[in-house]
């Protein structure tokens, strides 16, 4: 099970660095180069990728009174959210995502699955944790070892890392078939037209 200790050792030991916290409170030049990345690069590692740990699903209540032109509505998204993922429905059309807010042409309850941030490590897939370790140590590398040639090699371990990672995840879960747009439905109909630029109109 992953936690602050393990995370920040792979992280040291990934750099090639000897010294291993005992503690979280550690109060060495690698716990606190650690601690200095740990929220924002934990965020940021999970936007890497659609996660199936850090997924979640809400369905969005019209925001009355917030401008959507030329769109028909606009959604807030969920506070919790770090990145949206799919706006799901059948004949959803296309859609714009501004600050907080989702516009669309789509009535309500807007679908969506969207990713949330997930602080404790004992709830991560176990493969995260290695990608999140080895994005720590190409984060911390150059304030730990102050070798440019190590920062570019732990650069390419995260990389390796997240591929191998998303190659299993993926896996998990069966291929979704992406639904059709309104644009594409209107034209699988017939009921539409080319103009000389080749736009298709319904």
């Amino acid at each position: 099970m992953a936690d602050f200790v393990t995370i920040a050792n792979l992280a040291a030991s990934s750099l090639g660095e000897d010294d291993q916290l005992r503690s979280p409170d550690d109060d060495t030049h690698l716990s606190r180069s650690v601690k200095a990345v740990w929220d924002v690069e934990r965020q940021a590692a999970i936007r890497d990728h659609s996660w199936n740990f850090a997924m979640r699903r809400a369905a969005l209540a019209q925001v009355v009174g917030q401008d959507a032109t030329p769109y028909a509505a606009a959604y807030r998204v969920p506070a919790t959210s770090l990145r949206l993922i799919e706006v799901l429905g059948h004949r959803r059309g296309p859609y714009q995502l501004e600050g907080p807010f989702i516009l669309s042409n789509a009535a309500a309850p807007l679908r969506i699955r969207y990713l949330i941030d997930v602080p404790e490590p004992a709830e991560w897939d176990a493969m995260f944790a290695k990608v999140f370790a080895m994005r720590i140590a190409w984060q911390i590398a150059d304030r730990i070892t102050g070798d440019t040639n190590r920062v570019q090699l732990a650069e390419r371990k995260y990389q390796a890392a997240l591929r191998s990672a998303i190659r299993v995840d993926a896996r998990e879960n069966p291929q979704v078939p992406n639904e059709p747009t309104e644009w594409e439905l209107v034209r699988g109909r017939g009921d539409c037209r080319v103009d000389d630029k080749g736009l298709v109109w319904p």
